[in-house]
């Protein structure tokens, strides 16, 4: 009896995590490089993009801009995330002045696949055959970044061809604004359930 209970709690407790952190409109899997993630799309409309994933799991507020994560949780006590940047429009002279635009989209979930199949999951051999013109991010060594198509590849450890990408990120094309895992992590800590 114990351990039906202890796992009907543990199954419940996972499906209200689910429910909780997940953002709703993600059912889209695609990675659009330079354009949007998970049906997210970059640009000056972010309040309406934010709209469809609903509350974050935290929220980290700046000068005109924020940082917010969303989290699934998954068996074993493991998670992934989804993280969104915005500044405010008002501070970067896009119309409408009083919305955010979103300038950077990232996830550590699998089933995020651009056009060719690459995710978070793949290596960086996979990557490099759809993404040659990722380079890495200088002060950044564990991210290779495609600037000019708008989409970067984190890695635990400096990548060789075998290393196992940890997130994708989808950006403005031609700027390098990134977020890597210690960033979210931060967010993750430090930021607010707003």
């Amino acid at each position: 009896m114990k351990i039906v209970t202890a796992t009907l709690l543990a199954l419940s407790l996972t499906l209200i995590g689910n429910v909780s952190a997940g953002p709703a409109a993600t059912q889209k899997a695609s990675v659009v490089p330079g354009q949007s993630l998970g049906g997210i799309a970059l640009g000056p409309n972010g309040l309406e993009e934010l709209k469809k994933l609903g509350k974050p799991y935290r929220i980290d507020r700046g000068m005109s801009q924020t940082h917010q994560v969303w989290k699934w949780f998954k068996p074993g006590g493991r998670f992934d995330t989804f993280f969104v940047h915005t500044v405010n429009n008002g501070a970067t002279d896009a119309q409408p002045s009083d919305g955010v635009t979103i300038d950077l989209i990232r996830t550590t979930a699998t089933r995020f696949k651009t056009a060719a199949g690459i995710a978070a999951g793949s290596t960086l051999e996979q990557i490099r055959k759809t993404f040659p013109d990722a380079a890495p991010v200088e002060g950044m060594p564990t991210i290779l970044d495609d600037v000019k198509r708008g989409i970067a590849f984190e890695f635990s450890d400096a990548p060789s061809s075998q290393s196992i990408c940890i997130a994708v990120m989808v950006h403005t094309p031609g700027q390098s604004n990134l977020a890597n895992q210690q960033q979210v992590a931060e967010v993750l800590e430090n930021g607010n359930t707003d």
